[in-house]
């Protein structure tokens, strides 16, 4: 298996084999949506997964840190035709009023906030041992993913 990684990136892949992959996977197990996780930034990988996707959720935090990295992946992203945009806030800070932060975000980039997920240490402490939202359908993270689902499911 290194060996393979090793030899994809000395060489490359085909970038048409990629898409027809995901095509096959989304066919073969029948699936609704498939989330491509990609290396903050862009590289070669994450401009092929925006370029074949027909929704881009975009994850930032509240920093000045991620703003000028997600500004050029919204205009990537425009000039590639995403269909369908969306951002998401993650770790905010509790004592920040996340309807501003929606508003403020939505203002900036022109693009929908489908949600504001506090900084939790409840999901934090859950150290990816579990799937949170499966365990804790209640709580208040678990409930802004799931607006955010509904918010992905109505843009489509």
């Amino acid at each position: 298996r290194t060996g393979e990684i090793a030899r994809v990136l000395r060489e490359g892949y085909d970038v048409g084999l990629l898409n027809e992959g995901f095509h096959t996977l989304l066919e073969k197990l029948q699936l609704d949506y498939l989330f491509i996780d990609t290396h903050p930034g862009l590289n070669e990988e994450t401009l092929l997964s925006i370029a074949v996707s027909n929704a881009l959720v975009i994850i930032l935090r509240p920093d000045s840190q991620d703003f000028q990295g997600t500004a050029v992946t919204v205009d990537v992203a425009r000039k590639l035709d995403v269909p369908h945009l969306r951002l998401v806030v993650n770790k905010a800070l509790t004592r920040y009023d996340f309807a501003k932060v929606k508003t403020d975000i939505e203002g900036t980039y022109g693009v929908p906030v489908a949600g504001v997920l506090p900084l939790s240490e409840d999901v934090a402490s859950n150290a990816s041992n579990n799937v949170f939202s499966a365990l804790y359908p209640d709580h208040d993270w678990s409930q802004t993913v799931m607006g955010i689902v509904d918010d992905l499911e109505t843009a489509k």
